[in-house]
């Protein structure tokens, strides 16, 4: 082909298409004008959906097709009827859209979108199945996926709904239908929602008989005598959110049962018995309420306390009268005077020179007479001699005041004018000294004997923190207590579980934003004997917030905390070295000195991506933040930890996907532990129960074998000397490595972890609502507190009569302290 025809080819090419299209368009345009059939396509395919044209009438097969006569293809928009058709007992079809215009009908399929509506009905069950009457709910509330709200009560909680079940979108392929779910936003019972927002979701689609489940739980009240922990009160007044208040009376074993209350918060009080005080109770488990009463027992000794006080400083402010309470015994020794004829005037006698005062002399002319001795004759004509006892003379320390009676004394002790002040705060301390809060109805959530203290790490590793009061026990089979940590996330919302999921926690499809979720998975993980929770965590103001809530719910539950910084993005790409830093810092400014991270000397950080980057680029990155924190890698190998074990404080590695009854993993762990000590770091070791990302795209299934992956796992782990033990996991359901109670496998997973710590957890026995932490609480009662408030207000008099003999003995000269009068012997 030469050079020019190459060139006016194209040219012919579009001659020939302008000159084709006039004629197709004028085909198609007399086909319009034309009777013909008109064919149509339902989205949803749908049967039994009805179109009316031209006075014909057609419905859809089994697959939403239509096909129907019509006179031409011309304004078939305004001629074409498509009504609200019933094509189901519990299911309408409503028009939506056409894809494009009708009157392309005469040469393609005409896509016809619907709206679906499914008539619902709904039905109450408590936690374990049973039925819950609906005259019990006082309202019914539910949000769909598009916003719209339906707000049910009275009459209308028995009747079927109708809702809205599908409706259409354009998509790049033409028109799709997208099915809405529904969530529960609120069920009221007695003033009070009893489920979790948005945790239950139901698609009309599939479910059209909807059961909603509602958190009822049995509650125990009863009371005991504050001090003495005998059976107090009659029964109890429960308030209610609503403010309805029932009284419940006792029943012979002096406690009541209310087997469904709904989970809410109530204000309880006592009845009869003595004086009691309304408390509130937050009841989101099964539990035993202990209520105290101050019985009249109780008051009769607290008011003999403030008497003991109140006497204390009358002792103290009259110092005469503890004198004359604490007087010592005095031995007295008879001198003779001599007794005077009657009528004659009676003398004085002299004393003896020994009795006499040193710096007194005797008077001029008067010799000392010698005593008669007792037992001496009395001879006629001579005055008579009778011993008479001597006044005992006051005493300073100088001796007998002069002019004082010839009297020998011999005290057994000096009175001392403070010795009321010393009862007044003996007897305060007896009062206030720490007693243990008696809670005979609080049984322990464990059988187990109290927890070792984790071993510490070695001399040149990271000093481990005593983990003894966090409630956990220490391993079966002698080995050393480290901490046992689970791996705990905080990303859920209401709408996690909808994806990658095949199973659901017992306690209900809950979000991370729950405080009291996350107070019962901290107290069924100290019940296991698990110490803390390594946190999935990285910088978001929603991540930050549900992390500050986990931190107080730790402090309240004396529970520890470790970090899991997610250094990965989405697409498992690490994130910039300059955001790791930022938000590592931002950590460290936070909860450096926090005492609910404090495992380890330094909070712990476990950086997730680290094995992507080389020791430099790590030590560029962390290398400031390992001042106040101890950064871990999760190295997945001995090569990578030698690789970076001089810019990481240790490895945490995460091997959620090992079977240690095919895979040596022992071996492994083991070699990875030695390279980690090596250099003196920090090693957790996995333990896992199974493992099962299929759902996620992957293709590794590890069976959990009832429970025997797990403990070959912890054994495994445990024989590699590891400073911690991470439990991989606590809540990843879609990897399925969860040992949080679920719907599937109960509490057996966490029964064995249980048992492999040497613990025993009765999951029927809960903590009383109050309560903080597994341990007794120690301190004053209400009791006591009465008391130390009388004490306080004591303070200040004691204090100002202190203050006022301080000033008295400062004016007052020593000779006159504690003198007495001068007494001269009376004559006979």
């Amino acid at each position: 082909m030469t050079g020019p025809t190459r060139r006016l080819l194209p040219l012919l090419v579009t001659v020939t298409l302008l000159a084709l299209t006039p004629g197709n368009a004028a085909a198609d345009g007399s086909r319009a004008t034309r009777p013909g059939v008109l064919r149509l396509q339902t989205v949803p395919p749908l049967a039994g959906v009805r179109v009316t044209v031209d006075g014909s009438t057609a419905r859809s097969d089994r697959h939403g097709r239509i096909a129907v006569p019509v006179r031409n293809f011309l304004g078939l928009e305004s001629r074409l009827d498509i009504p609200e058709t019933t094509v189901a007992p519990d299911r309408r079809v409503i028009f939506d859209r056409f894809r494009g215009s009708p009157d392309a009908g005469v040469k393609r399929v005409v896509e016809v979108g619907l709206r679906t509506v499914r008539q619902v009905s709904w039905s109450f069950v408590e936690r374990f199945g049973v039925p819950v009457p609906a005259d019990r709910i006082t309202e019914l509330r539910l949000r769909s996926s598009t916003g719209e709200i339906h707000q049910m009560s009275g009459a209308e909680l028995t009747r079927p709904r109708w809702v809205a079940e599908s409706r259409t979108q354009q998509g790049p392929r033409g028109l799709a239908s997208k099915q809405l779910y529904y969530v529960v936003d609120s069920v009221v019972v007695d003033g009070t929602s009893v489920v979790n927002r948005g945790a239950q979701r139901f698609v009309p689609w599939e479910t059209q008989a909807w059961v909603i489940q509602l958190l009822f739980f049995k509650v125990s009240f009863a009371a005991t005598d504050m001090l003495f922990s005998r059976q107090a009160a009659e029964g109890v007044a429960l308030t209610r959110a609503d403010g309805r208040v029932e009284r419940l009376r006792f029943g012979v074993d002096g406690s009541v049962l209310v087997p469904d209350l709904p989970r809410g918060t109530y204000e309880v009080k006592p009845l009869g018995g003595g004086v009691s005080f309304a408390r509130p109770v937050s009841i989101s488990r099964d539990q035993q309420v202990m209520l105290s009463v101050i019985s009249p027992l109780d008051l009769a000794l607290v008011v003999l306390g403030l008497l003991t006080v109140a006497v204390g400083l009358i002792l103290v402010g009259r110092p005469h009268l503890a004198r004359a309470l604490l007087r010592p015994a005095v031995r007295i020794r008879a001198v003779p005077l001599r007794l005077g004829r009657p009528g004659r005037s009676r003398r004085r006698p002299t004393p003896t020179p020994a009795a006499r005062t040193p710096d007194v002399p005797v008077p001029a002319g008067e010799a000392p007479e010698a005593p008669v001795p007792a037992d001496a004759p009395v001879r006629a004509g001579q005055p008579s001699e009778a011993p008479v006892p001597a006044v005992p003379a006051a005493r300073d320390a100088t001796g007998p005041l002069p002019g004082g009676p010839a009297v020998e004394t011999s005290r057994q002790g000096s009175p001392v004018g403070r010795h009321g002040a010393v009862v007044a705060v003996a007897a305060l301390l007896g009062l206030l000294s720490p007693i243990p809060v008696a809670d005979p109805g609080a049984r322990a959530a464990t059988a187990a004997p109290p927890a070792a203290t984790p071993a510490t790490a070695p001399a040149d590793g990271p000093a481990v923190a005593s983990a003894a009061g966090s409630g956990a026990g220490a391993p079966v089979g002698g080995a050393a207590a480290v901490p046992v940590l689970a791996y705990y996330y905080i990303w859920f919302n209401p709408s996690s579980w909808n994806r990658a999921k095949t199973d659901y926690p017992l306690v209900g499809r809950y979000s991370s934003d729950d405080t009291e979720i996350m107070r019962r998975h901290v107290r069924m993980a100290k019940a296991a004997g698990i110490h803390g929770f390594l946190v999935s965590w990285k910088r978001t103001p929603q991540l930050d917030a549900r992390l500050a809530t986990l931190v107080e719910v730790s402090r309240q539950e004396d529970f520890k905390l470790g970090i899991v910084y997610q250094g990965l993005d989405f697409a498992r790409e690490p994130l910039p070295f300059e955001t790791v830093r930022a938000d590592l810092d931002h950590f460290a400014d936070r909860y450096a000195d926090e005492p609910v991270f404090g495992i380890f000397d330094k909070p712990v950080v476990v950086w997730t991506g680290s094995e992507k980057f080389t020791a430099e680029q790590i030590d560029a990155t962390v290398g400031q933040a390992r001042r106040r924190l101890l950064v871990l890698g999760n190295a997945k190998n001995v090569d990578a930890v030698a690789a970076t074990r001089v810019a990481l404080d240790g490895q945490a590695y995460y091997w959620s996907s090992a079977d240690p009854l095919k895979e040596k993993a022992d071996r492994k762990l083991a070699a990875m532990s030695e390279a980690v000590k090596r250099t003196g770091g920090l090693w957790i070791a996995p333990v896992a129960p199974g493992f099962d990302a299929r759902m996620l795209g992957g293709r590794r299934d590890v069976d959990r074998r009832d429970g025997e992956t797990l403990r070959a796992s912890f054994a495994a782990a445990r024989g590699s000397s590891p400073d911690a033990l991470g439990v991989i996991s606590w809540n990843e359901f879609s990897e399925n490595t969860h040992i949080e109670p679920s719907r599937q496998y109960g509490e057996t997973y966490l029964d064995v972890l249980a048992d492999l710590l040497g613990r025993s957890v009765d999951h029927d026995v809960l903590m009383d609502s109050h309560a903080t932490s597994d341990e007794r609480p120690w301190g004053l009662p209400a009791w006591a507190a009465l008391v130390a408030t009388a004490a306080v207000g004591a303070l200040l008099p004691l204090w100002l009569v202190y203050r006022r003999r301080r000033a008295r003995s400062a004016v007052t000269p020593p000779t006159q302290r504690g003198a007495a009068p001068q007494v001269d012997p009376v004559d006979l």
